[in-house]
């Protein structure tokens, strides 16, 4: 057996015991590419190679900027005074559940982030309101994961350093739109389903009866503005500016840096940043290449987006989009474009993405997994409303998978290329 075949079984190991043991993929990816890399004869300095120094500070940068206006009040405040804007026309609450979680996410703190502010506050506002919990998190957290491509946002900022070193840039404005696009399909959809434009509220919030942004939360609005403005308009740098961002809100006093250290996600970013270490060792061991040739050997130009993003959204259901379906595939998409010459990466690669997330709303995954405990939060649960929920949960990602599968093999991904 061949080293490229051992270190596919390796990755299937890894993954396996991440799903089962819950452990931290990103620790466990690094050993085990130490031990793979020093047998296949990689010297030490190869296999850390894996490990993004540049996306690990942009991951950390943008996060910890957003920790402080979570932790300041100041995305929870904006979020309600935006909903209080439809006042008594409250069947629009759907769709400004979607767009105001999407634009949250798109414009630094993610899916992760975004989902778990948004789909709380989805949760309990639903309650408050007396509408559907269920639909209404879920119009959350479809949102912020169909916003999280953004070139501000962690998703975008990963295609972006998955790509460059595969010869592929410029692609930001497709990814971000494809995934919004295919997000906003499903919110439809859902929103058909649990009758959204019947939506009436008995307690609609109210614009007169919310506080006003006190100085800090000004501040921190101010800087993410600018912040903005600056990494879209002039292409700065957008973690190394968060930083520069996280900086003065520090010395102005607008935040708690200590409250802010302690939300940043370590656990996510080692995650997504070890599983890297462990592609590119089995990248350099071929295995990579052997799953291309394998995916190559039964589909053409005309199959092979929807068939890897059949591919990412059956991976993503036992694993993590950013941390394990987007190192693995996105280069497999380079492989496959580089075999049938009519075949496109950005459209391949958005299919990939759309799609993993499209899997996320699984109670399995993180997405899914929100909306669970917020509702046992909001209120207390019985293991029967929970089962009912586990299965819903299940059964509305596998129809969003289909659907992705779907609008892949429609060309829709390609967006008329007008976007590249």
């Amino acid at each position: 057996m061949n080293l490229s075949i051992i270190s596919l079984i390796v990755l299937v190991i890894v993954v396996a015991i991440g799903f089962i043991k819950k452990v931290n993929l990103g620790f466990l990816s690094i050993g085990v590419a130490f031990f793979l890399g020093t047998v296949g004869g990689m010297s030490a300095k190869d296999i850390a190679a894996g490990f993004s120094s540049s996306m690990f500070v942009t991951l950390v940068g943008v996060t910890f900027l957003f920790g402080m206006a979570s932790n300041n009040g100041t995305l929870e405040l904006f979020s309600k005074k935006i909903v209080a804007l439809v006042g008594k026309h409250t069947v629009l609450i759907p769709i400004l559940m979607f767009f105001l979680s999407a634009f949250i996410s798109a414009i630094g703190p993610g899916h992760i982030a975004a989902g778990i502010l948004m789909t709380t506050f989805a949760m309990y506002l639903a309650f408050e309101m007396d509408i559907n919990p269920m639909a209404t998190a879920l119009y959350a957290k479809l949102g912020a994961n169909a916003g999280c491509a953004s070139v501000l946002s962690l998703t975008g900022v990963l295609a972006k350093n998955l790509s460059e070193p595969l010869g592929y840039s410029g692609f930001g404005l497709h990814l971000f739109l494809s995934t919004l696009l295919s997000g906003f399909i499903f919110t439809l959809v859902v929103y058909v389903i649990y009758k959204g434009y019947k939506v009436k509220a008995d307690n609609p919030l109210k614009l007169s009866e919310i506080p006003k942004f006190n100085r800090d939360q000004w501040l921190t609005i101010i800087a993410i503005i600018v912040m903005v403005i600056c990494c879209i308009g002039f292409k700065l740098d957008t973690g190394l500016f968060a930083f520069a961002a996280a900086a003065v809100l520090i010395l102005l006093g607008a935040v708690d840096e200590k409250k802010a250290i302690k939300g940043i996600p370590w656990g996510t970013l080692v995650f997504i940043c070890g599983v890297g270490v462990l592609i590119n060792v089995i990248d350099t061991l071929g295995g990579i290449t052997m799953i291309s040739d394998f995916l190559t050997g039964f589909m053409n130009e005309h199959t092979a987006t929807p068939i890897l993003a059949a591919t990412s959204g059956i991976l993503s259901w036992v694993s993590s989009t950013t941390g394990v379906v987007m190192p693995t595939l996105f280069p497999i998409a380079a492989d496959v474009c580089k075999t049938f010459g009519g075949a496109n990466y950005v459209e391949i690669i958005s299919a990939i993405t759309a799609t993993s997330f499209a899997a996320a709303i699984s109670p399995l995954s993180t997405g899914g997994a929100i909306i669970m405990s917020s509702y046992s939060a909001a209120r207390e649960t019985t293991n029967e409303e929970l089962n009912k929920m586990f299965k819903t949960l299940f059964l509305l990602s596998v129809a969003n998978v289909l659907l992705n599968v779907l609008l892949s093999a429609l060309g829709v991904f390609k967006l008329g290329g007008l976007f590249y």
